[in-house]
């Protein structure tokens, strides 16, 4: 997949020259200013996938060869970073990509100011989205389709959001789930950056609804492994802590788990799931209860499931080979994400 470093690097340029602009436009307003735009610029800038501007940048290569939709694309690397920010607070995570949180850089200078200070990061990361779209060079219609779309991910993302935080486990069923994954996954990894660079690309809506087809399985599926890796793989390869544990995160690996084994399995994971003390040892048997019930196995079989939908969405679409062979190759991708 040499065309997506290539690109990849293309954006991570654009990105930083992007952030020092607005480093000097605001820099002089005050230093804590200064500092918190530092801090989102590095926060924002640490070794990432960049997969949802360069899903943006290769669905507009379906239909057109120029690089104009780069600069937009950058929308959905913010769209990332102030949804991140924030969810490390909801999450109480101490690690992001390998290195502190925003809240918990501020905690190391004062306690109280950790959660105020990253919500105001995040904030202002928010202001920033619709900059690179604004001051791209499409025409005005084009714009205004894209800023739309923009809005969509971020009702849907949040949304689903509050699905994901407030109810228990109790209360949830294998299909709310599907809809957290959905709203909060599919829309803004996938769906949203596709629709982003096709409609860039004044592509035609019948062609648009094949890769949403495209966009739904192959979102979900990334959902699902990125949350099977959560519990499954190690911090130095996801550049996480245990926070899946700790939060109590509401995955279709538990919700199938809590299904599948026994009422003695069961009371334990209610019991220690969501728990912030959770201990090695009680994580190792959780992980052995997940694979015993069958949950493991259930989940690795709809990733592959997904992937294939997704892949045969698209497989007979007349698009340009530039396009739709990333298409492809990230769908595979997804299964070796970390």
């Amino acid at each position: 997949m040499k065309d997506i470093e290539i690109y990849k690097e293309k954006v991570n340029k654009e990105l930083i020259s992007f952030l020092n602009k607005k480093l000097e436009e605001n820099k002089k307003i005050h230093p804590s200013v200064k500092e918190i735009i530092e801090n989102i610029t590095e926060y924002t800038m640490r070794k990432g996938k960049r997969i949802r501007p360069l899903t943006a940048i290769f669905a507009y290569k379906c239909f057109k060869d120029d690089d104009k939709i780069i600069l937009p694309s950058l929308s959905l690397e913010l769209i990332q970073s102030y949804l991140l920010i924030h969810d490390d607070i909801m999450d109480k995570s101490d690690l992001r990509r390998g290195l502190p949180t925003i809240h918990k850089i501020y905690e190391k200078k004062d306690k109280s100011l950790g959660n105020p200070a990253a919500i105001l990061a995040g904030d202002i990361c928010s202001s920033y989205i619709y900059y690179p779209v604004l001051n791209s060079g499409f025409n005005p219609e084009e714009k205004i389709k894209a800023i739309n779309y923009i809005s969509w991910i971020l009702e849907r993302e949040c949304l689903g959001q509050s699905l994901d935080v407030i109810p228990n486990f109790k209360e949830l069923k294998e299909r709310d789930i599907w809809n957290i994954y959905e709203l909060k996954t599919a829309t803004y990894t996938m769906q949203g950056p596709i629709y982003l660079g096709a409609v860039l690309a004044n592509a035609p809506e019948e062609k648009i609804k094949k890769l949403q087809a495209y966009a739904y399985n192959i979102g979900v599926a990334f959902q699902l492994q990125d949350d099977i890796n959560g519990i499954f793989n190690d911090v130095k390869e996801t550049g996480k802590t245990n926070s899946d544990a700790k939060e109590g995160k509401k995955t279709l690996l538990i919700i199938k788990t809590l299904e599948l084994c026994n009422k003695k399995e069961k009371e334990f994971i209610l019991e220690k799931w969501g728990t912030e003390n959770i201990s090695q040892k009680e994580l190792e048997k959780i992980k052995e209860i997940i694979k015993s019930s069958g949950a493991l196995s259930y989940c690795n079989e709809k990733v592959i499931s997904l992937i294939e939908k997704g892949k045969s969405s698209i497989k007979n679409l007349e698009l340009r080979q530039e396009g739709k062979t990333f298409l492809l190759e990230l769908a595979d991708y997804i299964k070796n994400l970390y």
